[in-house]
């Protein structure tokens, strides 16, 4: 009979509890989406680089969504149950609230495992590859700008028109070149059938380079000093405008660091901190950061317990509409969470309360609705 019921309920709390997460990850994800869109709108970036940055930031987002899905799961879960008398039955049946209770508290603790190591390894990796790819999709390419019919000065000394700018193939039409070159004080003045850029990026040796290869034009050399000019017909050429070194590796942030990391640079002191390029404020965000992660399985615990009891009383009397006070408590919990983050931030209070007093609270209230269910029996 315990396994039989156990099983049963825990079948029927699974299920609501994967399809909410997977529900709240994807409401969270389309808010990160529009800032995908944009980044990636204005380069030339792989389907398959996209759908990897969207699964790293989904899993950035995991950790976030299990509190708000294990939490309305189990009001869902309860809900039916206790609609469908299915709660009464099995009380009646001469099981304690305790023993429904246990099946949800046992799924609770696995998963609050599970979003524990989540925090600690695989979400900062996770990060850390966000910030990495943002940074390649986002730096500033040296032929930014470069359009059809505007003159393109975004590198020093160097102006480009071109008449008609293929977006896909790169070719160019008509170009117009002038280059000031200032050590020799000469002013180069390049005309050209058609052309293409040369543009290349490469992450391993961390040189991005910028050329045009040209045909049918010619090259007019004039000294400003000696008022010298040379002209030079050429059916092809290939000209480089610059190159530059770059790096994609990403600032370090407390969001990115793992549990080791974390604890050495929080252990470190902030003296250290502060010489390693970090402020009092890099230093709180770690701390912050670092109790913020232990929250988080905690949380999944209490909202599991606090929703068992919305769960079994919304549908009885005036403790209808679980679901709205459920989105209340939350909005409570939150308001007391933030004002003391905001208190430890100004340091007047230690962190670590950011995360007690707050779930301390929640599971006081959690307790004594969980005592009201005792009228049922």
């Amino acid at each position: 009979m315990p396994k039989l019921y156990s099983s049963y309920i825990a079948a029927n709390f699974i299920v609501p509890f994967l399809v909410s997460t997977v529900f709240f990850v994807s409401f969270l994800m389309t808010f990160e989406l529009f800032r995908i869109m944009t980044l990636v709108s204005s380069d030339d970036i792989s389907f398959f680089f996209i759908l990897g940055m969207m699964g790293n930031v989904m899993t950035t987002l995991i950790p976030m969504a299990i509190p708000l899905s294990i939490f309305f799961s189990a009001i869902y879960c309860l809900s039916r149950m206790s609609g469908d008398s299915e709660y009464v039955a099995l009380r009646a049946a001469g099981l304690k609230k305790s023993n429904i209770l246990m099946p949800f508290i046992v799924i609770a603790v696995l998963v609050s495992i599970c979003v524990y190591f989540l925090n600690q390894n695989l979400v900062p990796n996770a990060h850390s590859l966000v910030r990495k790819k943002i940074k390649i999709i986002s730096s500033t390419s040296l032929i930014q700008g470069l359009k059809s019919g505007q003159f393109f000065t975004n590198l020093a000394n160097i102006t480009i028109f071109p008449s008609l700018v293929d977006d896909k193939t790169k070719d160019l039409k008509d170009v117009f070149i002038h280059i000031y070159d200032d050590n020799q004080k000469i002013d180069k003045i390049i005309v050209a059938k058609k052309g293409k850029i040369l543009h290349t990026k490469e992450e391993k040796t961390g040189l991005e380079s910028f050329k045009l290869y040209l045909n049918n034009g010619n090259i007019v050399n004039k000294g400003l000093e000696n008022k010298n000019i040379e002209k030079i017909l050429f059916d092809e050429y290939t000209l480089p405008i610059s190159e530059k070194r770059f790096s994609y590796k990403a600032s370090m942030k407390e969001i990115m660091m793992n549990k080791r990391e974390l604890e050495y640079f929080i252990n470190a002191g902030l003296e250290k901190a502060k010489a390693a390029g970090f402020d009092k404020k890099d230093y709180f965000n770690a701390r912050y950061e670092y109790w913020n992660r232990i929250n988080s399985p905690v949380l999944c615990l209490i909202l599991t317990f606090l929703g068992f009891s919305f769960g079994v009383t919304g549908n009885r009397g005036r403790s209808k509409n679980a679901s709205g006070k459920a989105i209340l408590v939350l909005i409570g919990y939150y308001v007391i969470y933030f004002a003391f983050v905001s208190a430890a931030r100004d340091g007047h209070i230690p962190v670590i309360l950011c995360a007690i007093v707050p779930n301390l609270v929640l599971l006081v209230y959690g307790t004594k609705k969980y005592r009201s269910i005792d009228w049922l029996s």
